[in-house]
């Protein structure tokens, strides 16, 4: 796989209340390989398939959050600079669901909703 140019998708993130029986499933049905790193307040498993390259990862739904925050998939949209991406965004009609929101020293990342509804996030790598 190539690594993804401006303007394309970079990332897939499984949002779950069960990462084992994630796990469990994709490892089952897609040979797909996990590695989890502590992140403090919370575990975020790396996914890759066939020891190659790291191209999503799962996190748990906090029990607080499992009637706001239903089970999906979230696509990133790799962008140079998230702040402008975002502008633009709402100034099209998107509405902000999580603002700009450091991940580490890995990136920054935003979360909205386009104006057919559909959630997308964009990604700026740091690195």
């Amino acid at each position: 796989m190539d690594t993804p140019k401006i303007g394309e998708f970079c990332w897939n993130e499984l949002a779950t209340p069960n990462v084992k029986a994630a796990k469990d499933f994709y490892g089952k049905v897609l040979g797909w390989e996990f590695t989890d790193h502590d992140m403090g307040d919370m575990t975020y498993t790396m996914i890759k398939c066939g020891g190659g390259k790291e191209f999503g990862g799962i996190w748990q739904i906090p029990n607080d959050k499992k009637n706001e925050i239903p089970p999906h998939w979230m696509g990133y949209i790799l962008v140079d600079d998230v702040d402008s991406i975002l502008t633009k965004a709402k100034n099209a009609g998107a509405t902000v669901k999580m603002p700009v929101t450091p991940a580490g020293d890995l990136g920054r990342f935003a979360i909205i909703v386009d104006p057919t509804g559909a959630h997308i996030a964009f990604w700026q790598s740091l690195k």
